[in-house]
């Protein structure tokens, strides 16, 4: 390999710089402004997907490039944050730390690893699994949200229930992002597709809005949301199936046969008539030839007739 894609790869590179920045400042004690380096790679992550899918431009290096990025910002960083939250912070138990930290790590990993080989599964409007930028974007909101709205930002330091609840957060998205509930891919459902109603326009700046006055929030309840629907859309399938009776055959209509759906005739096609134009075009062919012949001959066919 001699020469790559430069303009997606600085977009990766940006993604990847804010995963060890938020790192960096999750050891310095800034876990707001890690949760904020976190949320910005994940815009970074998002521009050069769309870069490289616009200049066309996509190649394996930028898709394994991005994966170890992805690693980084989304599979290291939310869980050192949670490791210095639960075992420097408030003197939680090492061996627990160090579990969820290996755990959420090997999970990302192994989700980024089966999505590049099963990478058709985007196209197709869903993701197998969580997807890590979910999961990593659900922790970050919810020590953001914990930060401005709990007691922690109020008194300046983070209570110990608080410190074991994102412990606990931390498991179920860990085995979410490996199991194959399916997903919708956003990135195909919020893709332009002709015109819009003008309540749509007025609908997402009010939302805008919204996400301007209280952000954390916001974030959190567009990541809790989009978390809990892979979970809750098995379940109501699950449900349903089960509510809906099946119709039994009774036992004159499994031996009756007269009541099974006739088939219908087959109307002749377009070129079964063109077919038939051309034999009639051939049989008027060979009668007008047989009249020339017998007029070059001397006799009619009239006479050969009579």
């Amino acid at each position: 390999m001699k020469k790559v894609y430069v303009l997606p790869n600085l977009f990766t590179s940006a993604n990847l710089f804010c995963g060890v920045l938020a790192i960096v400042l999750a050891l310095e004690g800034k876990y707001l402004f890690a949760a904020a380096a976190i949320f910005a790679g994940l815009i970074f992550d998002f521009c050069d997907g769309v870069v490289a899918r616009l200049q066309r431009t996509t190649s394996r290096f930028g898709m394994e490039y991005d994966s170890l990025a992805d690693l980084v910002t989304y599979g290291v960083a939310p869980v050192v944050m949670i490791y210095q939250l639960h075992v420097v912070e408030t003197g939680g138990s090492l061996r627990t730390g160090l579990g969820v930290m290996f755990l959420f790590v090997a999970c990302t990993a192994l989700r980024l690893a089966r999505y590049n080989v099963q990478v058709q599964e985007a196209k197709k409007g869903h993701y197998l699994g969580l997807p890590s930028p979910g999961a990593a974007g659900a922790l970050a909101s919810l020590v953001a949200v914990m930060h401005r709205y709990g007691e922690w930002g109020g008194r300046g330091e983070i209570q110990p229930f608080q410190a074991h609840f994102f412990v606990l957060a931390t498991l179920p998205l860990a085995f979410l992002m490996v199991s194959t509930i399916r997903y919708p891919a956003l990135v195909q459902m919020f893709r332009p597709r002709g015109k819009k109603p003008f309540v749509h326009l007025v609908i997402m700046l009010l939302a805008l809005g919204a996400m301007l006055f209280f952000i954390e929030a916001a974030l959190f309840l567009c990541f809790a949301v989009y978390t809990v629907s892979g979970p809750a859309r098995v379940c109501y399938r699950a449900l349903t199936r089960r509510t809906q009776p099946e119709r039994e055959l009774r036992p004159a209509e499994a031996t009756d046969f007269s009541k099974r759906p006739r088939r219908r005739p087959r109307r002749p096609g377009r070129f079964a008539a063109q077919g038939e134009e051309s034999r009639t075009v051939h049989r008027l062919d060979g009668d007008a030839g047989a009249r020339a012949r017998a007029g070059k001959a001397g006799f009619s066919t009239e006479q050969d007739d009579r």
